[in-house]
């Protein structure tokens, strides 16, 4: 990056008031000293001051000899090696801490203190490389309060000069690639404002990046505690076409900062707690409205530094500290309201980033299966999984919602879906021959030996695994419509009869494959809590050793079958909705881990069937309800309702079967291509495509030109994959639930209720099916998201909470079978939380709240 001084045809002033400066003046007084000044030539009532500029630095290095000293100490500096960074900050630091100023730059910047008749001020750094509309530098610089004192004074610039190459400075220039030897420093110098409140207000939302609301984060005295992020400020969100403040929320005041007696800032605890907004809405809109002019000027969202003094008056006086670019904001999202809905659901799937070859099989069929249901629902696919996951050389980028059109079509799909599955009783679903069809396709699909196969064959036996999944959800084409229309009509009459808080309650408790497998767990534990050597191999073995460690004794043997008959069974269970992830038969040590902890406690019996017929009958004494003609639709809509969930649960597991039998044809190809050397390993062969693997069996063994190909694909692909590890796929304000109006300094997350109920007790933060081992019966589970695989941990959770998901998903739906309370959709929940935090979970409104421990004998009484 080069800066350009103007050409202007003047002699550099070394201290220059800030009524000089304007937003051109970058390269003279850096970025905040320019905004600063051009502030003020707006009219905009800025604190007054003047600048040390880049002239004075300048003088500085020449006069010292430092400038060629730090160019021999750069050319010296490896930025990718920590101790070489640190080394070469503290030896330039150290230099300019150690030099004399110049007389010129000491006699102007003390003369030009006088006149602003001394007293306290603040000293701040203004680097040439600092906030630009692509890079802030928030930050990097130091910043001195309440400065007192000629000598206090030149001690700080000093300091603010040195700080131009801290460790942090210096890094964050190297990641925008900023040439470090062209960066130089101005310092402003002005009148220290002793402010009542102070914060910063961004005029565009910097989370949602929607350009017509402005945030303004506030807090009692100085506004360091806020932009130092030591305490929780108030959270004020204003609309910036009516300046109608949309949402309040009090900050917790952990600490004060306020100016200290002889220099220098304190922090001070409050010793009560004070409740009342830091702002009164007249100084709020105020506030928004000089936000807005701000903006308006610079034609561009603001980041605002500012202050707020009592005046006597109900709006109080505002100052202007700073103002810069916002950096970093996100495009608004065009989401529709249906799409918000569905994403934490969709988001499921995406648990891990989604192989090439995951999105060309089992997972791009499974969302393409969805989708082919949605239309014949309401006339269109959302999403469509070739345009909604944007893909870059084959490799997932991100997903992307795409935009949903009303159509004429939208009208009439529904009415014609429910004609044509008119003979479909939902209640009948489960002996449909398609079950028994996908059954014994998925048996014989299992009994091929692929070893045998040509490469062709193999492709063949995949094509027919996947053909399974389509089949399974023309069950959901044939058996939700009717079902829909169960559940519109239960809400809808529960809502009219003033009952519609009961809903969670009345679609508990519903049978499915997942309560029916983690039944069959359970009585694996039972088998293992009754015999003392069983016990003590699971007690004291790692779920990767127990294998090996039960073969070596009778009871051991005898569990190996059961086991066996249950992998048979249930083992197909997918660990996430890829192939790339192995299914619990092709990695039993994850059930070993689930039995773990399953064989620590005895499950505390519930029969949550009786609780949801308790509540039917109940309502049915209730006036409306108990009607008899709407009785009858009463129950009938229920049942429908019921069966909904279980045909999502169900068709779901029928779904999955075809994941191992995909992932072990895919394995066996992966072996073959590892054998000629086209790829490290086997799984190597998820960065491929299926049509390529398909063009590869046209001749084999491939050539040696394709053998360079493939190796050279997969690890580009592979490399692409590396550099998106900590990059979402799914942007995260899709998934946020939104701001209300709540205003609760007990409420730590906000989400959707998934199961009612109110639980206690530390939060346990499982990332993944490795970590089974670590929950203990009364602990939260808070996950990122859930599928089948984790839901025996619900036996023994008190409460879950997960960062993604919704009403319908797997575990809200298990987590209703259980009558365990249920938060979904929190979004950030596994970071805000620490493991053995003491929280309370409320289901029936979507929220986790701060508890103590000694509400833990409470449990029994809620």
């Amino acid at each position: 990056m080069s800066i350009t001084i103007p050409s202007n045809n003047f002699n550099p002033l070394l201290v220059t008031p800030l009524t000089y400066f304007e937003r051109g003046s970058l390269a003279l007084a850096g970025g905040k000293g320019a905004n600063l000044g051009e502030l003020i030539r707006a009219g905009f009532n800025v604190p007054p001051g003047f600048v040390i500029t880049t002239a004075a630095y300048d003088l500085l290095l020449q006069t010292n000899g430092l400038q060629t000293k730090i160019q021999q100490m750069l050319g010296l500096l490896i930025i990718d090696s920590p101790a070489s960074v640190t080394e070469i900050s503290q030896q330039i630091r150290d230099a300019i801490q150690h030099v004399s100023i110049p007389g010129p730059i000491g006699d102007s910047t003390l003369k030009t203190y006088r006149q602003l008749e001394g007293g306290a001020v603040a000293v701040r750094s203004s680097a040439t490389a600092e906030d630009l509309a692509e890079a802030a530098f928030a930050g990097q610089q130091e910043t001195f309060l309440n400065v007192i004192g000629e000598e206090a004074l030149l001690d700080a610039v000093r300091t603010c000069w040195a700080s131009l190459w801290s460790e942090r400075a210096i890094l964050y220039r190297a990641r925008q690639n900023i040439d470090q030897a062209s960066v130089k420093l101005a310092v402003v110098v002005q009148k220290m404002v002793l402010a009542d409140v102070a914060g910063v207000m961004f005029t565009a939302n910097p989370v949602s990046g929607v350009r017509d609301e402005l945030i303004i984060n506030a807090s009692l005295g100085l506004g360091e505690a806020v932009v130092g992020g030591l305490v929780t400020p108030d959270h004020i969100v204003v609309n910036k076409r009516g300046l109608r403040i949309k949402e309040y929320r009090v900050g917790r005041r952990e600490v004060i900062i306020r100016s200290k007696v002889g220099g220098g800032t304190e922090q001070v605890t409050p010793t009560t707690k004070n409740t009342e907004a830091a702002l009164s809405p007249c100084a709020v809109r105020n506030l928004a409205q000089l936000g807005k002019q701000i903006e308006r000027h610079y034609g561009t969202p603001q980041d605002i530094e500012w202050a707020w003094i009592k005046d006597g008056t109900k709006a109080g006086k505002i100052l202007i500290l700073q103002a810069r670019p916002m950096t970093a904001l996100p495009k608004p999202l065009k989401a529709t309201g249906p799409m918000r809905m569905a994403i934490p659901m969709l988001a499921e799937m995406w648990i891990t980033r989604p192989y090439p070859l995951d999105i060309t099989t089992f997972t791009g069929t499974v969302e393409r299966a969805i989708g082919n249901l949605l239309v014949m629902m309401i006339g269109k696919s959302a999403p469509d999984p070739d345009k909604a996951l944007v893909e870059e050389d084959g490799v997932v980028l991100r997903f992307e919602p795409p935009e949903i059109h009303p159509s004429p079509g939208m009208l009439i799909m529904p009415w014609l879906t429910l004609w044509r599955t008119r003979r479909y009783d939902p209640l009948q679903w489960q002996v449909d021959p398609i079950i028994a069809e996908v059954l014994a396709g998925a048996r014989e699909l299992e009994r091929r030996d692929l070893r045998s196969l040509t490469w062709k064959q193999n492709i063949e036996a995949l094509h027919d695994s996947l053909t399974l999944i389509p089949r399974v959800m023309q069950l959901r084409e044939r058996y939700v419509p009717k079902a829909l229309v169960g559940l519109g009509t239960l809400w809808l009459m529960l809502a009219l009869s003033g009952h519609k808080d009961r809903f969670s309650q009345l679609i508990s408790g519903v049978e499915t494959k997942t309560t029916e497998t983690n039944r069959a767990l359970e009585t694996l534990a039972g088998q293992i809590r009754r015999n003392a050597t069983l016990r003590e191999l699971f007690a004291q073995t790692e779920s990767n050793e127990l294998h090996s460690a039960l073969q070596q004794s009778a009871p051991g043997q005898n569990f190996l079958q059961n086991f066996s008959l249950f992998l048979a069974q249930y083992g197909h269970r997918e660990t996430a909705l890829t192939i790339s992830q192995p299914a619990w038969k092709d990695e039993p040590k994850i059930v070993f881990g689930i039995l773990k902890v399953l064989a620590s406690s005895e499950l505390e019996k519930t029969d949550h069937y009786q609780e949801w017929k308790h509540t039917r009958d109940e309502l049915l004494t209730r006036p409306i309800l108990g009607w008899w003609p709407l009785s009858n639709l009463f129950l009938k809509s229920l049942v429908n309702t019921r069966c909904l969930f279980q045909i999502r649960e169900d068709t779901h597991f029928y779904a999955t079967l075809a994941q191992p039998l995909v992932r072990r044809v895919v394995l066996e190809l992966g072996n073959r291509l590892e054998q000629v050397g086209a790829i490290k390993s086997a799984t190597d062969i998820f960065h491929l495509r299926l049509d390529e693997l398909e063009k590869l069996g046209e001749s084999w063994p491939p050539s040696q030109e394709t053998i360079s190909q493939i190796h050279e694909l997969v690890s580009r692909r592979n490399a692409k994959r590396k550099s998106l590890a900590h990059k979402p796929m799914v942007d995260p304000r899709l998934l946020a639930p939104p701001s209300g109006d709540l205003i609760d300094d007990e409420v730590i997350l906000r989400g959707s209720p998934g199961s009612p109920g109110l639980a206690f007790g530390p939060a346990r933060i499982v990332h993944d099916v490795s970590e089974f081992g670590r929950l203990q019966p009364g602990d939260v589970l808070v996950a990122p998201a859930t599928n089948p695989a984790w839901t025996p941990l619900f036996q023994r959770a008190a409460a879950v909470v997960v960062d993604m998901g919704g009403a319908a998903s797997h575990a809200a739906i298990v987590a209703r079978e259980y009558g365990v309370p249920a938060v979904m959709g929190t979004f950030d929940g596994t970071q805000k939380l620490t493991d053995g935090q003491w929280i309370q979970v409320d289901g029936s409104r979507g929220l986790v709240l701060e508890a103590s421990e000694y509400k833990e004998n409470s449990r029994d009484d809620m």
